[in-house]
Formats: structure tokens, C-alpha cells, sequence
């Protein structure tokens, strides 16, 4: 439950009054020129894939590209800084932008070419629309799937284009670009090494009429991202990375925010900035969720700034000193004795335990991929994953697809324990070694028979029920059986939240 103060803290009144104090003081890049020069959008073959449609130089090291998006449907600008120090293979920097800008503003208002050319890292500078970050269904066959695009699709398109580490990537942005950086890395921890976030609405459901304005802005209905608020709604716990903190264990997290005081260097007259005080608020809420996970961090709350590029800047510079000191921007190639990935990446690909949650009816993670029908979103644990098993929580039917780690068609024993009963199967490997596995989790109970002002409606029983999965299956490393007969017991999931 978000305290009601906190909910409104970033509210509409505050949004309208940045926005009218930015666009006056020309804060905001002016989009003189549109993607119109390029022609027609593409179609059939070649809107299948991401590809570059225009590539200019525009200094030393700044690029930029603008690229056709299958998971957009219509071609987006990206610029990309090179390495500041060369190296073999770059770590990829994804520099997310915030509410109002675009893919030029790091390098246009914020210095980032500046800032940058003592690290090693690739800067990668994408455009990000209306900076909701999120898939988002404007209307009915009309969704712009910005995750994908940002995980998935450029990721790819920027390894064919440059020579980059294809295991390691780093995520950094300014207000709702730190909410990008810091979700997608919540929701891929097996991408990211880390992950910054410089004055960020990290908590979505303590400012609904912030997340219902981008919409707006995107040309979209108010509701039109994680539908209408309400306290507990598991679409907005989907996207929030309050709630998903936990998986961000092991990775370098960073977070700052001002206090909302000008800087005396600012020269500024304006006396207070309610939104960034308030986003110092949010800062401070999810660096104690994290501090009460056990996950180490560096929260860095600012006695003043603002929410403008003068504080931005000072933060990027910031971090970057910290990132190039932790070894963020070196390939583990290149310093094999410090390697910045997460130390539990190893002992995963080992066969070690993994816990990871997730609101996402289809989600992977380590190589694992996990779909689930459900009638209601719901909050799900993928939890003790390893080799021999898992768990899962909720109610509908799965469908686990584990990474191909198996002896390709070889036999495997399934033994499915839920609420509904037991049920042992066997199956076989498919030809890369990968297992498919089926089952029935919780039942459910869904609508109220008879509607009315006392019933709760749309809520989904069973969130709490425990699903365990036994695996017994020969490794491709080993040449016994991958697991023993298991001795753990379906137990109660512990409560989320804080």
C-alpha cells in the first residue's frame, strides 16, 4: 500500500509547471528536423527486422543513426558516442533520456561527449518517444514495445555495428530514463552489470498522474499504460522497480537525487522545485527497500539541485568516475581479475539456485524462459531454479522451457506438486538439450457471482499457492543424473513489499 501523500507527491500541477518552465527557458531540443527525408516507412521483408535506414558523423566520435523498429513499426533516432580509451570489445552504455527529450539531448544539453571521453564504455543514446519506457497499447493493433526495442532489438543491431561485449551492458538515465534503467534491469538482471538512475520516479504507483500524462503525450489514453491505479494492481507492480528490487541483488545500483534548492552555482531564481523534491523522497524510499533486501547500492541524496541539465550533468560526471573506478567499463577480456558482472552469474551457469520475480505473463531469465495463462496479472516467483527444479506461485497453467543444459533426447522425469494434486510425467530433451515442462499451478476464483458495492472485484485467490517442480535429468556435464531425490517441501512465499 503507497501512503496517499507520497502518491500524489508527483502530480499533474507539477508535471504542467516543469514542462511550461523548460519549454520557455528552451530547455527542450527543437525537433527541426523529422524522419520524413528518409521516405515512406518499410514494409513487408524489410520491416521484419531492425536496420539502419541513415548514418551520419557528426564528430570525432558521435554517430548517429537513425533505425527502423519492428517492436515500434516506424524508425527512431539513436546516437552513439565511441569509447573515450579504445578496447578490444566496448561495454555497451545505454543512456536513456527523460520526459520531453530526445536521443540528442545527453550530447546537446547534457555534455555527455564531454563527460565521457575518459571511459571506455560505447554510448548508446536512444530515442525513447514520450519516455514511458514500457510496452504501451496507444489503441486496439497500434502498441509501441519500447522494452523490446531497448533490450532486445538495439542491443543486437548495435553488437553487429560495433565490437561489444555481448555478455555485459550497462544502463544510466535521467528522470523517467532512470525508471527505464532501473526497470529493465529488474527485469533482465542477466543483461546488466549495472544500473543508475539521476532524480527517477522509481516508485510508479506513488505518482499515477506522472505515468498518466506520458501516456497523453504518447497520444494514448490516460490508462493506456498499467491501466487504471489502485493500490496492489499487479500491472503496476509489473513495472515498478520498488517491487521487482529484489532482483536486483548482485548488480551495481546508483541513485541521486537534489533536494530541490537551486545550486549556488546555478544562478537560478526560481526558490524550490516541488518534483525534485519530491523524486528525493522516492530516492530515499527505494535506497531503504534496498538497504532492508541486503542489497548493496550508493544512494547519493544532493543538499540542492534541481530537476534540470545543470544537476544532470553534475550526476552523470558523478557516476562515471564511480563506474570507471568499479570497472564498469572494462570487458572482463581485458581484465580478467576484474570482472564487473555479478559473481552469482558464474555459479548460475554452474547449476546454482536462482530466485527471480516477475509480472510478466511471458518473461526469461538466465536462460530459462517462463509463460503463463492467467485470467488476472498477477506477481509471480520463479524461485530455487537450478537444475533440478523449481517453484512457482500463483494460479493458471505454465509452460517452462529450462536452457539447454540436458543431454539432448535424453529421458527426463517430471514430478509436478501443486495445490491441485501430483503429477509425474516423463519427457525428453529436444535436440539442443533444452526441457519443455507443462503444468497446472493454484486453481483460482476470480469474479464475485453476485457484483455489487461490497464485493471485491477482479480478485484473483490462490496468489500465495506454491507450485514445485522435480527435475531428474541427465547434464550435458555430467554423466549421471542431474538431480537426487529432492527433500524440499512446498512452503508459504514470504511477503513482499516494505
Amino acid at each position: 500500500m503507497v501512503k496517499r501523500s507520497l502518491r500524489m507527491s508527483v502530480g499533474a500541477r507539477a508535471v504542467r509547471a516543469l514542462t511550461a518552465r523548460r519549454s520557455a527557458a528552451g530547455l527542450y531540443p527543437a525537433y527541426s528536423e523529422s524522419t520524413s527525408f528518409l521516405g515512406p516507412e518499410p514494409a513487408g521483408f524489410e520491416a521484419a527486422h531492425i536496420h539502419v535506414r541513415e548514418k551520419r558523423k557528426l564528430s570525432g566520435r558521435l554517430r548517429e543513426f537513425f533505425v527502423y523498429s519492428p517492436a515500434l513499426g516506424r524508425t527512431v533516432g539513436v546516437r552513439v558516442l565511441l569509447p573515450g580509451i579504445p578496447q578490444e570489445h566496448a561495454v555497451p552504455l545505454f543512456l536513456f533520456h527523460g520526459g520531453g527529450d530526445d536521443f540528442r539531448s545527453w550530447t546537446d544539453l547534457g555534455r555527455a561527449e564531454l563527460h565521457t571521453r575518459g571511459s571506455r564504455f560505447l554510448v548508446v543514446m536512444p530515442d525513447a518517444g514520450a519516455a514511458v519506457y514500457s510496452r504501451h497499447e496507444k489503441a486496439p493493433g497500434d502498441v509501441e514495445d519500447w522494452p523490446e526495442f531497448h533490450i532486445r532489438e538495439l542491443p543486437m543491431l548495435i553488437g553487429d555495428l560495433y565490437s561489444t561485449c555481448p555478455e555485459l551492458r550497462v544502463a544510466a538515465g535521467l528522470s523517467m530514463g532512470g525508471y527505464g534503467a532501473m526497470k529493465y534491469a529488474a527485469w533482465r538482471p542477466d543483461l546488466y552489470a549495472a544500473a543508475a538512475a539521476f532524480s527517477s520516479p522509481l516508485i510508479p504507483q506513488a505518482a499515477p498522474p506522472l505515468f498518466q500524462i506520458l501516456a497523453m503525450r504518447a497520444g494514448a489514453p490516460a490508462d493506456s499504460l498499467f491501466g487504471s491505479f489502485k493500490d496492489g494492481d499487479a500491472r503496476w507492480e509489473a513495472n515498478s522497480p520498488y517491487d521487482l528490487a529484489e532482483n536486483l541483488r548482485g548488480l551495481d545500483i546508483w541513485l541521486s537525487a537534489g533536494s530541490g534548492t537551486p545550486d549556488d552555482a546555478e544562478n537560478s531564481d526560481e526558490s524550490a522545485d516541488i518534483m525534485e523534491a519530491h523524486l528525493h523522497n522516492h530516492g530515499g524510499r527505494f535506497a531503504q527497500r534496498l538497504s532492508e533486501l541486503g542489497i548493496k547500492h550508493a544512494w547519493a541524496p544532493r543538499d540542492t539541485g534541481m530537476h534540470n541539465w545543470f544537476a544532470w550533468q553534475r550526476e552523470l560526471k558523478a557516476w562515471l568516475a564511480h563506474a570507471v573506478q568499479a570497472g564498469l567499463d572494462r570487458s572482463p577480456s581485458a581484465s580478467p581479475t576484474r570482472d564487473p558482472r555479478p559473481r552469482f552469474w558464474t555459479s548460475v551457469a554452474d547449476g546454482s539456485p536462482f530466485t527471480f520475480i516477475s509480472g510478466l505473463p511471458v518473461f526469461e531469465i538466465y536462460g530459462w524462459k517462463v509463460e503463463i495463462s492467467r485470467r488476472r496479472p498477477q506477481i509471480v516467483t520463479f524461485g530455487d531454479v537450478s537444475p533440478s527444479g523449481f517453484t512457482l506461485n500463483g494460479a493458471g497453467t505454465f509452460r517452462v522451457t529450462s536452457p539447454a543444459m540436458f543431454m539432448p533426447g535424453a529421458e527426463a522425469s517430471i514430478t509436478v506438486r501443486s495445490p491441485l494434486g501430483v503429477n509425474p510425467y516423463t519427457t525428453r530433451a529436444d535436440a539442443s538439450g533444452a526441457i519443455s515442462i507443462t503444468g497446472q499451478m493454484g486453481a483460482a476464483l476470480h469474479d464475485p457471482i453476485v457484483p455489487g458495492s461490497r464485493t471485491k472485484h477482479f480478485r484473483t485467490w490462490g496468489q500465495a499457492a506454491v507450485t514445485e517442480v522435480i527435475i531428474r535429468g541427465q547434464r550435458k556435464d555430467s554423466d549421471r543424473s542431474a538431480t537426487i531425490e529432492s527433500s524440499r517441501k512446498p512452503k508459504a512465499l514470504p511477503k513482499r513489499g516494505g
